[in-house]
């Protein structure tokens, strides 16, 4: 069986890989999708997810089709015609096809796999209906750095209205060709609409919103509707179709009911946005290698001798706790004794920038071990925090660098986190200097920081110097990039920054 998805994005370059790749988990084979000219990088983001996922990527104004006067409800019916008529015409493309915003998130109970939830429908079903399951603010005034449905836990009830929306997924073979009602509803020529649960669908009045309760027994639509009060103005902004107040954003609705499940994929998804962000950077250092060449004469340096240019510190709790890590997410394991000792938590500090520190961990032979913090978005390695000395310089804070800069917390067996406004017990660290590696080696004897030393010993540090370590090895070079750009004067950082565009929120 082979799924498609097909939708229309607008400057949704905070969330759009997360959507991607909820639903490529979710076994969706193809993404169809049409660009509204968005301005915030959205499409950069896409196309370097296209290296990884059958992505198609379609902008709307160099489409075929002539929108350039039409409002968002008229443009989305000319696309979605297009493209299900596309579809229609090869009746060996896709089996199933659903037409979903990029704020809507499938969510199944009863499966593991969308093929496998659509397999489950009665044989006659030519289209499931998928009800809303509208998500509330929860209390978010900023966007959050997490995915949506990590960041946003609490939603409606079953008796709030709006719920009694759906959206479709369709067999291409049974759609009514050329027909269109509306966004939440296709005319069928054969075979009958179902809910998740393979009942018969009680339309109201308008196709589209069912009457009575929805049905989320099998399957539902998280529909992150509102989010944040940040993106909910932009929402506005994109949508000038919209009359929209504040009054709208109603502070008390749709925070009924707390549900805290979706967030177990949030390790899944961030480690399938990873490796994305991580090609897209590499891509961005070959294309600034033109404008910055490789500069001759750098040798790497002694994997025998210590660095010169960097400190390594062990960093823990500073009541004797042990970081490590759970499904690849940054945690507090307990008291000392309690570690297993397959994982050591690090800060790496550059001796001309002593107040910066970057995280990275180790495993038990040495090798670097990536991790996700909660509430930290950068994703391909040694996220930056400043250091601040507390409790008369026995030991330090660690203050997120960007973001909403907060301190890192490890609560008690719970995940670390950079959620303090304020530095309290669980916000101060020890840190302990290591001359070697937990085996005894040297650190130039890793290949990262090796290639760092090398770098930190040249006479100037600029763009050239990084367009070098990306001609040895690109894709250390990304992972090393956040501390790398420390060493940059403001206007190379400015550049720097500019290149990498919708990519430097995950990086730096």
């Amino acid at each position: 069986m082979k799924t498609a998805l097909v939708g229309i994005v607008k400057n949704e370059a905070h969330d759009i890989l997360y959507w991607l790749a909820w639903h490529a988990l979710l076994g969706v084979d193809s993404f169809i999708l049409f660009d509204d000219d968005s301005d915030d990088g959205t499409r950069d983001l896409i196309t370097a997810a296209s290296l990884h996922w059958d992505v198609r990527l379609f902008h709307i104004r160099e489409h075929s089709l002539d929108l350039s006067s039409q409002d968002h409800a008229e443009r989305q019916r000319q696309v979605y015609l297009d493209a299900l008529s596309a579809i229609a015409m090869d009746e060996q493309s896709y089996d199933w096809v659903g037409f979903l915003d990029t704020d809507e998130y499938v969510r199944l109970y009863a499966h593991e796999t969308l093929p496998e939830f659509l397999e489950s429908l009665p044989a006659d079903a030519g289209a499931v209906a998928l009800h809303w399951q509208v998500y509330g603010h929860d209390n978010h005034i900023t966007t959050p750095s997490l995915p949506p449905f990590h960041s946003f836990s609490r939603h409606s009830t079953a008796g709030e209205a709006i719920n009694r929306h759906v959206k479709s997924f369709i067999r291409p073979h049974c759609w009514k060709k050329g027909q269109w009602v509306n966004v939440h509803y296709f005319a069928l020529a054969e075979g009958r609409y179902v809910t998740s649960s393979g009942a018969p669908v009680a339309w109201s009045a308008v196709p589209g919103i069912t009457v009575g309760y929805p049905d989320w027994a099998v399957a539902s639509l998280m529909h992150f509707q509102r989010r944040s009060l940040e993106q909910f103005v932009k929402r506005v902004l994109n949508r000038k179709d919209l009359q929209l107040t504040l009054s709208d954003h109603q502070l008390a609705q749709w925070n009924d009911i707390e549900d805290t499940v979706p967030r177990e994929k949030t390790s899944d998804v961030l480690r399938w946005v990873r490796p994305v962000i991580t090609a897209g950077a590499m891509t961005v250092l070959e294309e600034m290698r033109r404008q910055h060449p490789p500069i001759p004469g750098l040798t790497p340096p002694s994997t025998r001798q210590n660095p010169a240019g960097f400190r390594v510190f062990s960093l823990h709790p500073k009541d004797a706790r042990h970081p490590g890590l759970v499904n690849d997410l940054l945690q507090d394991l307990g008291s000392a004794e309690q570690q297993g000792g397959e994982f050591q938590l690090f800060l790496i500090q550059s001796l001309i920038h002593p107040e910066a520190a970057f995280l990275f961990g180790l495993d038990e032979k040495d090798r670097i071990r990536d991790f996700f913090i909660l509430h930290d978005g950068r994703l391909t390695g040694l996220p930056r925090y400043d250091i601040l000395p507390v409790i008369e310089q026995t030991a330090i804070a660690l203050r997120q660098h960007g973001g909403q800069k907060r301190f890192l917390c490890s609560p008690p067996t719970e995940p670390m986190a950079p959620d303090r406004q304020a530095v309290s017990l669980w916000e101060c660290f020890i840190t302990i200097p290591q001359e070697t590696t937990p085996s005894g080696a040297s650190w130039l004897s890793l290949s990262p920081f090796n290639l760092l030393e090398m770098a930190l010993g040249a006479p100037t540090f600029t763009l050239d110097t990084i367009s070098t370590l990306t001609a040895i090895d690109r894709e250390t070079t990304v992972w090393l990039l956040p501390l790398l750009a420390l060493h940059l004067q403001a206007p190379q950082y400015r550049e720097l920054h500019s290149h990498l565009g919708a990519l430097a929120p995950f990086i730096l």
